[in-house]
């Protein structure tokens, strides 16, 4: 996989993860004390620049976080391998990950919003239509509960993270000969994966 490809996964899982922790208490905090900070230079709302930096500094986390578990995994391979080719062979042990993610972040706002495609097939373009007899539907905002929101998101969190480990895993045992050594050096990925689990179901929380 290119370097390309490598940093669009990774923005994956960045991206979605910064989006949930945009609505937990330790955000508010930090924000609140930024804003006070800033507004009191600039005079204005600096909103817009504090959640776009941060979410710079997200994904450089993120980026650096993966790279420092990919070298201990290339140490632990044996001589000669190499930290960024090691990154770039495991970075698609993320593409679960970041599917299960998603899927668990928005996936109430899937069930409801999804619900105004209904209205909108019989009306698409809005010229008073009702072609299915559908265009006076209303959405129903009860169509599922937190408690199987909650549920369904934490099994489709664990699914992935175990996905990913097989995965890897797997790739582990075709790049390197020996089943012993290819096990051990799955012990970093291994880490960052349950982390990154406990992390992804503390922002879900």
């Amino acid at each position: 996989m290119s370097l390309s490809m490598m940093a669009f996964a990774i923005l994956m899982l960045t991206t979605v993860s910064f989006d949930g922790f945009l609505e937990t208490p330790l955000w508010a905090s930090i924000r609140q004390w930024l804003f006070q900070v800033l507004a009191m230079q600039q005079g204005s709302d600096p909103s817009k620049p504090i959640t776009t930096l941060a979410l710079v500094l997200f994904y450089g986390l993120f980026v650096a976080v993966y790279v420092a578990f990919s070298s201990l995994a290339a140490r632990l391979s044996g001589p000669g391998e190499n930290t960024i080719e090691t990154a770039r062979i495991y970075v698609l042990n993320l593409v679960p990950v970041a599917i299960a993610y998603h899927l668990a972040h928005y996936l109430s706002h899937l069930l409801i919003a999804g619900q105004l495609m209904i209205p909108i097939a019989s009306d698409p373009f809005g010229f008073g239509w009702n072609l299915f007899g559908t265009a006076g539907y209303r959405v129903n905002i009860g169509v599922i509960g937190a408690k199987q929101v909650w549920y369904l998101a934490v099994s489709a969190i664990v699914a992935g993270h175990i996905a990913a480990v097989c995965i890897a895993h797997a790739n582990a045992l075709q790049r390197i000969s020996d089943r012993k050594r290819a096990i051990i050096s799955q012990l970093p990925m291994l880490v960052l994966m349950v982390a990154y689990t406990m992390n992804n179901l503390w922002i879900l929380s």
